[in-house]
This record gives C-alpha cells, sequence and structure tokens, in this order.
C-alpha cells in the first residue's frame, strides 16, 4: 500500500514519557462560533467524571508514563473541582497546561494555581475589544472577564499564554491586538486560523482565503520582530509549516484524549472524526493500562494510510459537512 505524507502533527509530545490531552467537561459559559468541540451552556454536566476517578486515572497514567497533562474543555474552570485536581498532581512527576476563556479566574484561584504542577495557563481572547470578541464569542463582557483574568494570573505568577483566533471580523486589528498583548506583559502569544470542525464547521464565513491567509503570515512575521517579548508563535496553517521534531503520528504511543465521559482514544482529533472507531474504552469501566493495550490493533491501519497525521486523509467528508 502506498503512504500519503500527512499533515504536520499538532501536538508537541515530550522526548520522553507522554502526553494526556484531556476535555475535563463540554460545559461552557460561552458559545462560540469557532468551538472544536461544540460545548455552550446547554451542556449537561451529569456525565463528567467524578473528582475521584479523575485522580484515580491520574495516578494510572502517571504510573505508567504520562508526565503531561493539557486540560481543556469547554470550559474546564466550569468544574468548581479544577483547582484541587491539579493542586493533587505531583509536579515532580507530571507538568500540567489548561486551556481557558478566563472568565472565572479570580484572584484566589489564581493565587491557588501559583506553585502547583500547572507550568502554564492558556487564555483565549479573540478580539481587541469588546465588540471584536463578540463577533465570536457573543458575549462583549468575556473579553472584559479575558483581560482581567490574564491579570491576576500574571500578578499571581502564574505563567501565561494568549491564543488569537483569527478571521475576518479580527483579521484587520492583529497588530492593535499584538501591541495590546505587549502592554498587558504576556510572554507568549500564539495565532490560529479557525478549523473547520465542531460548531465551526457550521459557520464557513469564519475561514480566511488562502490569499488573506498569506497576508496575515507577512504581517505577523514582521510583528515577531517587533514584539520579541511575546514570543509570538504562528500556527502552521497560516503559512509555511514550521519545524517539528515529531516523526510520524504520535497518537496512541506518546498522545492520548480523553473525553469529558471518560472516554479514552489515541488522539482528540481521530476521536472527534469517528468516536466508535477510535474509542480504545472508558476510565469508568478499565484502567489506562487495560485500555492503553488496544492501540496497535486500532492505529496499525491508520499508519498504512500516512507517514505523518493522518487528518488529510480520513477526515474530508467530516470536516467539510
Amino acid at each position: 500500500m502506498t503512504k500519503t505524507v500527512g499533515d504536520r502533527c499538532r501536538f508537541r509530545p515530550p522526548a520522553e514519557g507522554a502526553t494526556v490531552v484531556w476535555e475535563v467537561t463540554n460545559y461552557c459559559n460561552l458559545s462560540c462560533k469557532h468551538c472544536l468541540s461544540d460545548s455552550s451552556p446547554q451542556i449537561p454536566r451529569s456525565s463528567d467524571l467524578s473528582t475521584t476517578r479523575f485522580l484515580d486515572a491520574v495516578r494510572e497514567m502517571t504510573s505508567s508514563g504520562v508526565t503531561e497533562f493539557y486540560l481543556t474543555g469547554g470550559e474546564p474552570f466550569a468544574r468548581d473541582d479544577l483547582v484541587d485536581i491539579i493542586a493533587a498532581i505531583d509536579p515532580n512527576v507530571a507538568e500540567v497546561y489548561v486551556n481557558t476563556n478566563g472568565y472565572f479566574i479570580t484572584q484566589e484561584i489564581a493565587d491557588a494555581l501559583s506553585g502547583t504542577a500547572l507550568r502554564r495557563i492558556t487564555v483565549s481572547v479573540d478580539g481587541h475589544n469588546r465588540e471584536s470578541q463578540a463577533l465570536v464569542r457573543h458575549k462583549p463582557t468575556s473579553f472584559d472577564r479575558a483581560i482581567v483574568g490574564v491579570e491576576r494570573l500574571l500578578a499571581a505568577g502564574v505563567p501565561v499564554r494568549v491564543s488569537h483566533v483569527a478571521h475576518p471580523g479580527n483579521v484587520d486589528h492583529v497588530a492593535e491586538f499584538c501591541a495590546q498583548m505587549a502592554l498587558l506583559g504576556v510572554e507568549a502569544l500564539v495565532i490560529n486560523s479557525v478549523f473547520p470542525a465542531g460548531r465551526a464547521a457550521r459557520h464557513p464565513e469564519l475561514a480566511l482565503t488562502a490569499e488573506r491567509k498569506q497576508e496575515l503570515f507577512d504581517e505577523l512575521t514582521e510583528l515577531q520582530a517587533k514584539y520579541k517579548q511575546l514570543g509570538m508563535q504562528i500556527d502552521h496553517s497560516l503559512g509555511k509549516p514550521q519545524p517539528s521534531d515529531v516523526e510520524g503520528c504520535p497518537a496512541g504511543q506518546s498522545v492520548f484524549f480523553v473525553a469529558p465521559n471518560g472516554d479514552l482514544a489515541t488522539c482528540s482529533w481521530l476521536y472527534k472524526l469517528d468516536q466508535d472507531r477510535f474509542r480504545l474504552g472508558n476510565l469508568e469501566e478499565a484502567s489506562f493500562t487495560e485500555l492503553r493495550a488496544g492501540v496497535e490493533a486500532m492505529m496499525r491501519p491508520v499508519r498504512e494510510l500516512a507517514t505523518a497525521c493522518p487528518l488529510p486523509v480520513l477526515s474530508l467528508p467530516v470536516i467539510s459537512s
């Protein structure tokens, strides 16, 4: 069988150990147009893993070589126990990274996160003002809460990265946004484009044309040089692929995914593509080690299709729906 050279892997697993990307809940206080998880305030939380089972699974994973946890959602801080979960993870064993919209970050939460296994928190800010943010996040107050959340985290000494998704409604203000983040004191900034999955698949108007992506890439390259203190990352979808030390597809080897209900999969993207096909099992029913034993049988046919990320080969019918 002829293999296709797949896309560049979006994950950066550790040189040793493994990464678990964990959607701790699918509930979110916002209902953003570009949400990959299709999260909203209407999502019930009844199927989310309990605190006890969550921490049991974390212990199983770290004893099996997992060294990084990326906690996302939905909105992770909608879980009242998130700070306790992070605090329970031994910083000498594993590192924790969190993606949030910043809405629920109080100073008390920011202070409690300091000194834990948390190595970085990424706050999503998709506008340079309230009106711009509301184009995709609907709530104008989400901009104010995100900025205040960043300020509180920085004041507590928590490393912060800001994530910004460019679309036709905000792309003309990217220079203004970068200047704002530099003034805020942010030390890491990543600029992405909309990926057509989840709710974003129903909003094709959020996609940038190839020509506009190239123009943005050129502008961001100049802004990188101007605002070196931002440590700006430009997602490879906006221009030329950037160097990667990830060879092949790490799914099920150094990357795993856990859904809010405890489903274990080899990769979040593959799981969202076809849950039945790429679900190893559920952490409520079996241990991480037991479920992990099914990786080889699941992934062998996938690895035969592509030498890198297989999504371009597997996903076209789903992503375009």
